[in-house]
């Protein structure tokens, strides 16, 4: 019996007998759950942290973190099977390029990142299945509601939300400047900023210009921005601050389905002059999955997580269009996750 297959497409066997290798494929990707878990336990410990300092046994590091030696060995020998983590004859560890990143002292660190999506943003999966079958947010199944809402009541699962954002935002800064020239602009509104980081990459690169950071109450509190920058506590549902001639959104429309979306950009419109321009840095799906594989996870996370979603340069265009802005142009990133500078005017 010969495998179906689909248009351009090779089969892998020629009979109902699975291949090997797709057996092996399909079961990695099944334990993904365990690699996961695995980065957690290293990000929450501070392990890479206590391995910067040099190689070290499961023992030291046990003393170092807090952990029981014998566990934390079998999960370290998972990371370094993964690549994370280097074994050496003695017994000790060191990190790899991979598990340097680790650190919560380096450039680009994902330490933030993988303590959210371990923890937090992991408690959703198990109902993905159930959101899938009947509609609704997965993280709202488990928790019992919103997620935004969720945080707002658990400081400790906020505080790592906010890490992920400060390594993400730290991350995008330096290209978000490469693409797109704020110079022309004499008062930027950062909407939804978080702590401000990419606000403040801006306003440094860019002399003259000054900014506004809003964001809720409990973000802004750990703002930090240059001095003189105005700090707003707000919602960006009810109103953002006028005054502003450009007006920035990063990764919050993919937060929110169209509805809520468009009430964000029509608080922003209502706020800006004719004149003034909106800046959208978000992801951009593509046509095919296969172009853009990190832009189809993160599509699914917010399946996971909100009610939002990843959206195509199209679905964008009509977005804007829908709160009374046309899209001008999209300045695509130098970005795995399929980032853009998306520049917009009122229509």
């Amino acid at each position: 019996m010969v495998a179906p297959t689909t248009p351009g497409t090779t089969p892998t066997t020629t009979n109902d007998a699975p291949a090997v290798d797709a057996v092996a494929r399909l079961g990695r990707l099944a334990d993904g759950y365990l690699v996961t878990a695995a980065l957690h336990v290293a990000a929450e410990l501070g392990v890479a942290d206590v391995l910067a300092r040099g190689a070290c046994d499961a023992e030291g590091l046990a003393a170092e973190v807090g952990a029981r030696p014998g566990p934390l060995r079998r999960v370290l020998r998972l990371l370094v099977a993964e690549g994370v983590l280097v074994e050496f004859p003695d017994g000790t560890f060191s990190l790899t390029p991979s598990g340097r990143l680790l650190r919560s002292d380096v450039p680009g660190s994902l330490r933030g990142s993988i303590r959210a999506r371990g923890g937090v943003y992991a408690t959703a999966a198990p109902v993905l299945a159930d959101a899938v079958r009947e509609g609704g947010v997965a993280f709202e199944r488990a928790r019992g509601e919103p997620f935004f809402e969720h945080l707002a009541r658990n400081p400790a699962e906020l505080a790592a939300f906010q890490a992920s954002m400060v390594d993400r935002s730290a991350r995008e800064a330096a290209n978000v400047l490469a693409v797109y020239d704020f110079g022309r602009f004499r008062r930027l509104v950062d909407v939804g900023g978080g702590t401000g980081i990419l606000l403040s990459a801006i306003l440094t690169a860019t002399p003259g210009l000054s900014g506004v950071l809003v964001d809720r109450a409990e973000v802004v509190a750990s703002a930090r921005v240059p001095e003189g920058t105005e700090v707003v506590a707000g919602d960006f549902f009810a109103g953002v601050p006028a005054g502003g001639d450009a007006y920035l959104l990063s990764w919050i429309l993919h937060d929110w389905d169209d509805a809520d979306a468009r009430r964000i950009l029509t608080r922003c419109r209502e706020a800006m002059a004719p004149d003034g321009t909106l800046l959208v840095v978000d992801a951009v799906l593509p046509e095919r999955a296969v172009d853009g594989p990190a832009v189809i996870r993160l599509d699914v996370t917010m399946l996971l997580l909100a009610t939002g979603c990843e959206r195509t340069g199209l679905a964008f265009g009509e977005l804007f269009a829908s709160a009374g802005f046309t899209l001008r142009r999209i300045m695509p990133m130098a970005s795995p996750m399929g980032l853009a500078v998306l520049e917009a005017v009122p229509a």
